[in-house]
């Protein structure tokens, strides 16, 4: 039976309120194994990272399921038998990785976990997997050196449209469903040693497969695996030529005349590249660029803060790109910030500031800022102005829901200072967690944009805010195409756009099937400081941006 006294990695855990555990070494595995697991680790109900690593331990409470703010959960190299049900409460979990354990199945709760970017399950005795279909962020998925029978269902749903890599080599596999073609991003896909007969001549129509393994298969066709062997291209370009013959026997006779696909010269590969690039985040490295200077009121205050601008947006692509751009903040704002809680985004026109920037806490009274849409005024008075709307909507519809940014006056109830962002020119461009300042305000002719993210909570989950926010502005489309210049140079659609321009359906149309191709996105490094100069964070470093979904490409260690 587990011992109720704190271990001494879990009281420091609690006292300190951090937001990380990490249990591993040979003083932790000697614990587990007289006693069990320390079950107050399950009171830590502020972890979002949690680490079991290297240890006998053979089950997990169901309490598990109280540590709701988990992200990251690390439970490899066990010897765990089953996982309880209510695991499947931890819906922030990002990054799963139950590796190296004795597994043979998981509970149907798993598929709850649908804000999964990466999972790894590989070196279990998995029989059976849950439904991944809901997991509609999953980037990245490695079950190998199981003994699965087929990919996991709900695999081929073209909701999946993050899915990048998935690694199933090492199983009983014996086919995979033409369906795969629906899988957008799917780059590599590792099936080697299972017992696949042959393959899906629609593998070919996965646009950006690069990378294809199916060694040690006993293919009925063998020379899918001597192409293979040479190169995952030569193998898509054969089942292509299969799957044109099969298509055109299916429609009772030769193509028509020019339905030929033009023959490519030998070495032309150009096709190839385009249908292989992926989402790209180019970050540029600090070079005398923009600095912020925290004060010591700040930081008693609301003391984490990242920051980063990103350049050469074009909000003209399309009619709604602007309101996506706005839309995203505010999503963002209820799911991974947590209504606000834990995390504010701000947006400023980088054009409009001055820098550098001074992020510091003041009487609410004596800060003035001219919030949107609103004219100049006092924090104080700002304030007391949104709590009387708060009030008179209540009244009006006789409910004590709020919505809009009325919904988050409690978060500075009652403070003695209020933080603020403020320029070189003195003026206050961002009250957080409330609003930004008319001053620096974005609109559809933006094109460089300074992104802030401040919380209470600690510099991790700004980061992972930050890294989020920029996940979802690549997916707009509202930076450059991939294949553009590194340095992120404007889309060529955009020019001589109009706003009126975009009520031509036609042009919208052709713009938008842009926007669905490989996305850049470029961000330039912002550094917060000390009053001193003494580094705080500079972001994006480099342990930053390592989500599969995309490629980063720095210029810079």
């Amino acid at each position: 039976m587990a011992s109720s006294k704190y271990w001494s990695e879990v009281l420091q855990a609690r006292d300190e309120n951090r937001g990380e555990l990490n249990l591993q070494g040979s003083d932790i595995n000697k614990r587990i194994e007289e006693n069990g697991l320390d079950p107050n680790v399950f009171g830590l109900s502020n972890l979002y990272l949690l680490k079991i690593s290297g240890t006998p331990l053979a089950c997990i409470s169901p309490d598990i399921g109280n540590l709701e703010q988990l992200t990251r959960l690390t439970l490899e190299n066990n010897k765990l038998e089953e996982l309880p049900s209510s695991i499947g409460t931890l819906t922030k979990l990002k990054f799963l990785d139950i590796s190296g354990n004795r597994l043979q199945c998981l509970p149907a709760t798993f598929s709850n976990l649908v804000n999964l970017q990466s999972f790894n399950a590989n070196l279990n005795s998995l029989k059976t997997f849950p439904d991944v279909s809901e997991m509609t962020q999953l980037a990245y998925l490695s079950i190998s050196r199981n003994e699965l029978s087929s990919l996991p269902d709900g695999i081929y749903d073209p909701s999946l449209t993050l899915l990048s890599t998935i690694d199933a080599a090492h199983n009983k596999i014996e086919n995979i469903s033409p369906e795969i073609s629906q899988l957008c991003h799917l780059i590599k896909l590792d099936m080697s040693d299972n017992k696949l007969d042959t393959l899906p001549l629609e593998l070919c129509e996965c646009p950006k497969l690069k990378e294809l393994s199916i060694s040690e298969n006993k293919m009925k066709d063998r020379k899918f695996l001597k192409l293979a062997e040479h190169s995952t291209k030569a193998l898509l370009t054969h089942l292509r030529g299969l799957l044109e013959k099969q298509r055109v026997g299916e429609g009772g006779g030769k193509p028509k005349k020019g339905g030929k696909s033009k023959k490519k010269k030998r070495g032309d590969v150009s096709s190839e590249v385009e249908d292989l690039t992926r989402d790209v985040i180019l970050t540029l490295k600090f070079n005398d660029g923009l600095t912020v200077s925290v004060t010591p009121g700040a930081l008693s205050v609301r003391p984490y803060m990242v920051c980063c601008i990103i350049r050469n947006l074009n909000f003209r692509k399309s009619n709604n790109m602007f309101k996506r751009f706005i839309a995203l903040q505010t999503k963002l704002h209820d799911s991974v910030c947590d209504k606000r809680q834990i995390a504010t985004i701000a947006t400023h026109d980088l054009k409009m500031i001055k820098g550098p920037l001074v992020y510091g806490s003041a009487a609410p009274c004596s800060i003035q800022i001219i919030p949107l849409s609103k004219k100049k005024t006092t924090a104080d008075a700002l304030m007391k102005d949104l709590n009387s709307e708060a009030d008179a909507y209540r009244k009006l519809k006789k409910r004590q829901t709020l919505s809009g940014i009325h919904q988050y006056l409690n978060l500075l109830k009652d403070m003695p200072e209020y933080p603020y962002l403020r320029d070189a020119e003195g003026d206050c461009i961002s009250l957080p967690p409330i609003t930004n300042s008319e001053k620096t305000k974005i609109s559809k002719e933006t094109t460089d944009i300074l992104l802030e993210v401040t919380g209470p909570k600690n510099l991790d989950t700004c980061k992972t805010v930050m890294e989020e926010l920029l996940k979802a502005t690549l997916l707009t489309g509202v930076g450059t195409s991939s294949s553009a210049d590194s340095a992120g140079a404007a889309s060529p659609a955009a020019e001589g756009d109009s706003e009126q321009a975009g009520d031509d359906d036609d042009s919208v149309q052709t713009v938008d099937q842009e926007i669905k191709g490989p996305q850049s996105l470029t961000v330039e490094q912002v550094k917060v400081v000390d009053m001193e100069g003494r580094l705080k964070a500079i972001y994006p470093g480099k342990n930053d941006l390592l989500n599969p979904a995309f490629d980063v490409k720095r210029n810079h260690d």
